[in-house]
């Protein structure tokens, strides 16, 4: 991974694209049963799209993979002034009206666009340390790196496995904590809502935190432009209309999630596939 770090720290932002390209290619190539996988959930999700279309947003996805950990792994040669250059925010300042309520903030996005670049520029750009919650790699030592990287300009990591407390915590400091919620969270802890018309469950903890201690919710999903840069609108998702109840939970995960899918909508190539979304049924087999 070094090496591949190495040579994508040479390269022009156009460049380390095209690299990141062959990278996610090779990346299709090592599993079938994950690229089946892919092709499968992509007809899921747009059972109306023809075959060619199918495949054409498989590669994207892909390639984006092969991007994103191509630009990921380039942090070390960047200055502040070159990832500011790199992503472009839209309605920043939302954030900075929120941090300034006094109750924290939960930066809410999925793995689309380039995340990691995402979650790294929006620490920078705010200049208050964002707290990451991350799922370990199994491998460890790959791990250990990639995380040095996306602590590098400042931002913290929690596990998954052992962040509710730090949320909570990071919440009370009125800092901002950063959650990836679309992948298959527990089928008996969690809860049920529709995403692209089927039932999947999703982590209610964004959802029930924020109606808790009344912490506001923002999104913002990275959309890559022509030139390789990437625009990301930041967007708030009201719920001062819920209190703090089981429904209400559902409510406001359903609200999320489907900013999501609108996002992948409009982008279907920058979402990564590849992870079994629909794993589980509901005991209905419907959303809650």
């Amino acid at each position: 991974m070094m090496s591949l770090g190495f040579i994508s720290q040479k390269l022009s932002i156009k460049n380390r694209a095209a690299f990141g390209k062959l990278i996610g290619g090779f990346l299709r190539i090592l599993s079938k049963s994950r690229s089946d996988i892919t092709l499968k959930n992509i007809k899921n999700a747009f059972p109306e799209k023809e075959e060619s279309e199918i495949i054409s947003i498989r590669n994207e996805s892909y390639q984006n993979l092969g991007i994103t950990l191509a630009e990921l792994l380039a942090f070390p040669s960047l200055r502040k002034e070159d990832f500011l250059n790199y992503v472009k925010f839209e309605n920043i300042d939302l954030v900075k009206e929120k941090i300034a309520e006094g109750k924290g903030l939960i930066f809410i996005s999925g793995h689309f666009g380039n995340w990691e670049l995402t979650a790294y520029t929006a620490g920078l750009a705010l200049d208050v340390p964002i707290t990451i919650i991350v799922k370990p790699q199994r491998n460890h030592i790959s791990d250990t790196y990639l995380n040095s990287l996306r602590t590098s300009g400042g931002n913290k990591i929690v596990p998954m496995g052992r962040a509710a407390r730090t949320i909570i915590e990071t919440i009370k400091k009125n800092e901002a904590v950063a959650m990836l919620v679309d992948q298959s969270a527990h089928s008996q802890k969690d809860v049920f809502v529709e995403f692209f018309g089927k039932p999947a469950v999703t982590y209610e903890a964004p959802a029930m935190i924020a109606l808790r201690f009344k912490t506001p919710i923002v999104t913002g999903f990275a959309h890559r432009q022509p030139d390789m840069t990437y625009k990301v609108v930041i967007k708030e998702i009201k719920f001062d209309d819920l209190d703090d109840s089981k429904e209400s939970i559902v409510e406001l995960t359903r609200r999320h999630v489907k900013e999501l899918e609108d996002n992948i909508i409009q982008n279907p190539g920058l979402w990564a596939w590849q992870h079994k979304r629909w794993k589980y049924s509901s005991p209905d087999n419907k959303a809650q």
